[in-house]
């Protein structure tokens, strides 16, 4: 049975059994949980004042002050705790808690063809070509290919066009609750649907079962209006 461990951020994490996911982070918080390979969690800690730096072997960049390390309970090498999460052990070539070269060929994305770096299009600072997530400013890529700021701008666009569209959804689904106002409602369901059709798609399940029960209530609201009106006019 797997074990349960609270991460930094104060969420309950499940981790994985045995040694064939490493490669972990929580699901919550999104920072990387240095698993061992009989899965047990590597306490991190930052260096002290006056503490000389390291060189992490896996990234080979230097530890700073203010960045989580953990340390190999075999070779006693000191890691970014990012990097250990991220290739799934210890960086020490030969190391036992080193991940499994096949494994890794397994699960890794191809490297990219840019080289073995590429510059985090955000901070600017230098992260690895595979990586799809920027240790410094924790910015997530949608490829391992290197992207421009511009190319981050569309992306975060996107998002908040998607994330406004959810609000504009909600709003339309309460007032096409009130009767009175469904012909309203029916009218911008109705312009809502014909202008942003392709974006609806793109939404998570419940806010499209919003938008269809949206433009479904103000549909029959306003026939019941539309009946009632009628009655008693004749």
């Amino acid at each position: 049975m797997s074990k349960i461990v609270t991460c930094s951020c104060g969420a309950d994490v499940r981790l994985p059994d045995g040694d064939l996911n490493r490669k972990f982070r929580c699901p919550i918080c999104k920072n990387g949980i240095a698993l061992t390979i009989g899965a047990t969690v590597l306490s991190s800690s930052r260096l002290g004042p006056g503490e000389p730096g390291a060189t992490c072997p896996i990234c080979q960049s230097s530890i700073a002050a203010d960045e989580f390390t953990v340390v190999c309970p075999k070779c006693e090498q000191i890691h970014h705790r990012e990097c250990w999460a991220e290739v799934g052990g210890c960086g020490t070539y030969g190391c036992e808690q080193a991940p499994s070269h096949e494994k890794a060929v397994e699960v890794e994305p191809p490297m990219s063809a840019w080289g073995d770096t590429k510059r985090c299009p955000v901070c600017g600072e230098t992260i690895k070509a595979v990586a799809t997530r920027c240790r410094f400013c924790h910015t997530e890529f949608d490829t391992v290919n290197p992207l421009t700021l511009a190319d981050v701008h569309r992306k975060m666009t996107k998002e908040e066009k998607l994330t406004k569209l959810q609000k504009i959804i909600i709003v339309l689904f309460v007032v096409s609750l009130i009767g009175c106002f469904a012909p309203l409602a029916l009218i911008l369901n109705l312009v809502l649907f014909l202008a942003r059709r392709e974006n609806i798609r793109k939404l998570p399940p419940l806010s499209q079962v919003l938008a269809y029960s949206s433009l479904g209530l103000s549909v029959v609201y306003s026939f019941l209006m539309l009946v009632f009106l009628l009655k008693s006019l004749f």
